[in-house]
């Protein structure tokens, strides 16, 4: 940021990145922020990254690494039809590209650069804020919204070229822990309780069709993320997600009735649940602010991409 010729250009101790690209306009308009994250998914190898550049696209198969074989599939991720005849960039298949959120980084310092070298294109005070542990759903935590003192801001992140989102998950974080009776296994009747059968048993209480692979669009879902269990003692960990505010609430206590249940039929104390919130739908911010989602739409438009509006299924840093 510092090379591109933004100002007061700043890292904290938590790692959060600011800088800025001052007004050229006589007026005093808002300051409008724009956000990426600049971690990566813990969910598989990030380091020693080698991408590859694939000119004209073919929409086919792509072959990323010859000696382990991984294949990025055409017919499993159906959106590369999209770019036939353009340029992709991918992993070679040893580690994430991380382009979430290496694309919403060099889209933002790309965009800063083009306005600082044409003038000619008036703009009032822009924010730009690089952050991390978005991935972890912390990404938020420490961004000293003050500092970056924007009246809003838009998070280059997600998909595909052209979506505008501003509906996200409500969302929840459950732990189940069920306590067993550990007895030998050659006289336990009517003694042992194995917390690991109750654990599965739980798992069964819940809807089969309210999963991350059976839903889509708005439907909400309940995601056993680990499980760890054994005679005398289960862990469960559950994502509670969904839209719709009092959908999500009866979730949350669609869990709690069945902590309960399998109290009431083995005893009580066998089974406890904590359920800790994580974020909110954004949609109700806009409530009399929609100016903010029009002026995207319309710059959208009139860069003829779009807009395509969706409602993430997940969340942000916005959020």
């Amino acid at each position: 940021l510092k090379n591109v010729g933004l100002e007061d250009v700043s890292i904290d101790d938590k790692g959060y990145v600011f800088g800025y690209l001052p007004s050229n306009l006589t007026e005093t308009v808002p300051t409008v922020g724009f956000i990426a994250h600049y971690d990566s998914t813990p969910d598989f190898n990030g380091k020693n990254v080698n991408p590859q550049i694939w000119e004209n696209y073919d929409g086919g198969d792509l072959i990323l690494n010859q000696e382990t074989g991984f294949v990025l599939s055409s017919t499993k991720f159906e959106t590369l039809k999209n770019y036939i005849g353009q340029t992709l960039i991918t992993t070679d298949g040893t580690s994430l590209l991380s382009a979430d959120d290496k694309s919403g980084v060099a889209e933002i310092v790309t965009a800063a650069e083009y306005l600082l070298a044409h003038p000619e294109i008036k703009h009032g005070r822009i924010a730009v804020g690089f952050n991390p542990d978005e991935e972890i759903g912390r990404g938020a935590h420490h961004f000293n919204v003050e500092k970056f003192g924007a009246e809003w801001a838009y998070t280059m992140d997600g998909s595909s070229v052209g979506e505008l989102e501003y509906e996200n998950f409500n969302a929840a974080g459950a732990v189940v822990k069920i306590h067993g009776l550990s007895v030998h296994p050659g006289y336990s009747f009517g003694k042992m309780i194995n917390a690991g059968l109750l654990a599965s048993e739980f798992i069964q209480m819940l809807p089969a069709d309210q999963t991350p692979a059976t839903t889509r669009g708005f439907e909400g879902f309940f995601h056993l993320t680990d499980l760890n269990a054994d005679v005398s003692e289960a862990k469960l960990q559950y994502m509670i997600r969904d839209h719709d505010a009092e959908k999500f609430e009866a979730r949350k206590e669609l869990m709690k009735s069945k902590v309960e249940e399998l109290n009431a039929k083995y005893g009580e104390g066998v089974a406890e649940i904590t359920i800790k919130e994580q974020y909110r739908n954004m949609k109700q911010q806009f409530e009399g602010k929609m100016y903010i989602i029009d002026y995207a739409a319309q710059a959208m438009k009139e860069a003829g991409i779009g807009p395509d509006i969706k409602a993430i299924r997940g969340g942000t840093d916005g959020a």
